[in-house]
């Protein structure tokens, strides 16, 4: 079984929307974010589960990446598009995902953990950290960065 990541980038005042359409039409919640959402700068490349360990990561070292302000909407939305985290711009983010931040021996580590050793985890997960800070430090304040593995 395979996962894929996308991002998303969602206007923030659309978040409402999207929660209310998750929980009443799931197609519709679908066509919203496609009409209403545009894609980041750079594609992710990585499976799905790369992503979802790297959130996992971030998440055992304190690096909340999701606003606490979205946790009602998040939830409705994880309800019928899978994992989906929202992250609001923060330049705190930015900074602690530099990649130059993490060893690619702990990622590398942790990837095994989860129960996926491969040869390029360390590069996968550098890459990640990667893509979410370029991702989130070009967001402007009357955004939000939809991430979804699904």
């Amino acid at each position: 079984m395979s996962a894929i990541a996308s991002l998303t980038v969602v206007p923030r005042d659309s978040i409402s929307e999207l929660s209310r359409l998750a929980r009443t039409s799931p197609s519709s919640f679908r066509m919203y974010l496609a009409e209403n959402g545009s894609k980041t700068r750079q594609e992710y490349d990585w499976s799905g589960y790369c992503m979802l360990y790297v959130l996992t990561y971030l998440e055992e070292r304190g690096i909340d990446l999701e606003s606490s302000e979205f946790n009602a909407e998040s939830e409705a939305i994880n309800s019928v598009y899978g994992l989906t985290t929202l992250i609001a711009p923060a330049q705190r983010l930015v900074e602690q995902l530099d990649p130059g931040a993490h060893r690619e021996e702990e990622l590398i580590a942790h990837f095994e953990e989860m129960g996926m050793d491969f040869e390029e985890s360390g590069t996968a997960g550098l890459d990640t950290l990667r893509l979410l800070r370029d991702s989130i430090s070009d967001l402007r304040d009357d955004q939000v960065l939809l991430v979804n593995v699904g």
